[in-house]
C-alpha cells in the first residue's frame, strides 16, 4: 500500500481579542511544520517520538494543560477560518480556505471542500487543541492552529477519528481514505490505506485496532459494513445496512444508522487472535408517536450525535420524535416528541440528557428515562431551513447554537433549564461551525 505524504507548512493565523473577557493570558505554543516530499512504502500509524525520561502523558509538539480548551471553529462562508476559545473569548483566525460547499470534523481536525467545478481537493485544518481520555483519567492538549495541508480528495465526506488515525468517507466516489492522525497533527497528511467502491453515502469509523467501513459492490446496491486492517486488508467481518444514514463514535467503538436498525461496532478484546471487531445489528423497536405527530410515522435514524468520548448516540426518529441508544447495553429507546426533531444529541450524563433543535427552531431539553422536556429556548435561531443549518454541540454542562445566519453564539446552560448562559460573537457568521478540544 504506498504511503502518500502531502505536507504544508501551517499557515500564518494571527490573534484578534475580541470583547468577551477583558483580560486574556499569553500561552507560548511550538511551531508545527511538514515535509512536501513524497515517500514510498508501507505505512503504519505514526508514534508520537517520546524519548525514554519524557513524563506520563507527552506528545511531542503540544502543550498539556489541566482542563479541556474548548473551542468553536467557525468557516465563513468567504472561506474565513476562526477558532473561538471558549474559556478565554480569545478567537485566533487563521488564513482562509476555498470557500466552502461542506465541512465536517472529529473534535480536532476540520475537513472542508469547496465542491466547484474541477476542484478534487480537501483542506485540513488543525484547531490545535483536543482531548485524550486514557483509562481513569483525561489528558487536555494544545498545540499550533493552521491550516496543514490537503487531499486529492472531492467531498462531501463523513469522518470519524480516535488517536491513531482519522477514517474519511467520500460521497462521490464511496471510497474511504484511512489517514494517520499523529502525522496530521504534525502538518503531514500520510494515507495509510483506502476502502474502494462504488459511489454511495459512504460511512466508516476506527474501532480499536481496525477500521469498520461502507462498501458497495454495483451501483444501486446495499451497503455492507466491513472490517479493515489499518493498512486495509478485509478482516472477514461484516453486516448488511440498508439505507446507510450516519456513523457516530462512541466512548466503546461506533454506531451506524441503517434502515432497518442500529450496527454496533465494538473493538476486539486485548489479545485476540483477530483485530476484526464485533458487529451486533439491533432492530428498531416498535415505537407509536405521541398524539400530537399520530400522522407521523417513526421512521429509522436520520443521523447520529453524541457528546464526545461518550457510550450513547441518539437521532431523529423520521419526524415522530428520537431515537437514543446505548453503546454499552446495545438497546435503543423511542423519545416521543410533540415537533419534528432536526437534530439530536446524546449527552449521556447521570439522567440520559437529549438536547435536540426541533423543525420551529426551538432547543429542547430531554430526559432519556422519562420523555420529559426540562428545558426550552425558542426563538434563537429563527426557523431552520433544515438540519444543516442547525450548528448544535454539547460539552460537559453546556450547549452551543449558532446558525449561517448571525454571528451569535449561544452558549446553553442544559442542566439549569436550558438557560442562556451567554451569547458570544463570532467574527463573521458561520457556514460550518464545530466544538473542538474535548
Amino acid at each position: 500500500m504506498p504511503r502518500t505524504r502531502v505536507a504544508l507548512p501551517l499557515l500564518s493565523g494571527s490573534i484578534s481579542r475580541r470583547p468577551v473577557v477583558a483580560a486574556l493570558a499569553a500561552v507560548g505554543m511550538l511551531t508545527l511544520a511538514g515535509c512536501a516530499s513524497p515517500v514510498e512504502g508501507t505505512a503504519a500509524p505514526a508514534e508520537s517520538q517520546v524519548p525514554d525520561d519524557q513524563p506520563h502523558g507527552f506528545v511531542a509538539g503540544a502543550e498539556e494543560l489541566t482542563e479541556a480548551q474548548s473551542s468553536i471553529a467557525s468557516i465563513g462562508a468567504d472561506g474565513s477560518v476562526n477558532v473561538l476559545n471558549l474559556l478565554t473569548g480569545e478567537t485566533t483566525t487563521l488564513d482562509s480556505v476555498a470557500e466552502p460547499a461542506w465541512a465536517v470534523s472529529d473534535g480536532r481536525f476540520v475537513f472542508t471542500g469547496s465542491g466547484a467545478d474541477g476542484d478534487g481537493t480537501t483542506q485540513v485544518i488543525d484547531t490545535g487543541v483536543w482531548t485524550v481520555p486514557h483509562g481513569d483519567h483525561v489528558h487536555y492538549y494544545r498545540a499550533t492552529p493552521g491550516v496543514t495541508g490537503h487531499l486529492a480528495e472531492a467531498g462531501p465526506a463523513r469522518v470519524s477519528s480516535d488517536e491513531a488515525v482519522a477514517a474519511l468517507s467520500f460521497q462521490d466516489s464511496g471510497t474511504t481514505v484511512i489517514l494517520d492522525r499523529h502525522a496530521l497533527g504534525q502538518g503531514e497528511v500520510v494515507e495509510l490505506a483506502r476502502v474502494e467502491s462504488t459511489a454511495h453515502d459512504a460511512a466508516a469509523a476506527p474501532v480499536g485496532d481496525a477500521v469498520v467501513a461502507s462498501r458497495v459492490e454495483s451501483a444501486g446496491g446495499t451497503p455492507t459494513l466491513s472490517a479493515y486492517s489499518l493498512d486495509g486488508q478485509d478482516l472477514g467481518a461484516s453486516v448488511e445496512c440498508p439505507g446507510l444514514g450516519d456513523v457516530q463514535q462512541t466512548s466503546l467503538g461506533a454506531t451506524f444508522a441503517c434502515s432497518d436498525g442500529l450496527v454496533f461496532a465494538e473493538a476486539a478484546e486485548a489479545g485476540a487472535e483477530s483485530a476484526a471487531p464485533a458487529l451486533t445489528k439491533v432492530a428498531y423497536p416498535e415505537a407509536s408517536a405521541t398524539t400530537g405527530q399520530s400522522a407521523s410515522p417513526v421512521g429509522p435514524a436520520s443521523s447520529l450525535e453524541n457528546r464526545p468520548h461518550r457510550p450513547a448516540v441518539a437521532g431523529p426518529a423520521g419526524d415522530a420524535g428520537i431515537w437514543l441508544a446505548s453503546s454499552r447495553t446495545q438497546e435503543l429507546s423511542f423519545i416521543p416528541t410533540a415537533t419534528p426533531i432536526l437534530t439530536a444529541v446524546a449527552v449521556a450524563d447521570d439522567s440520559s440528557r437529549v438536547v435536540a433543535v426541533d423543525r420551529q427552531g426551538a432547543l429542547l431539553v430531554i430526559d432519556g428515562e422519562t420523555g420529559e422536556v426540562t428545558g426550552t429556548q425558542a426563538g434563537l435561531i429563527g426557523t431552520p431551513d433544515s438540519a444543516a443549518s442547525v450548528h448544535l454541540s454539547v460539552d460537559t454542562s453546556r450547549a452551543y447554537l449558532s446558525t449561517p445566519a448571525s454571528t451569535d453564539l449561544h452558549e446553553i446552560d442544559y442542566k439549569d433549564g436550558a438557560r442562556i448562559a451567554r451569547t458570544l460573537d463570532l467574527p463573521s457568521a458561520p457556514a460550518f461551525a464545530f466544538q473542538t478540544g474535548n
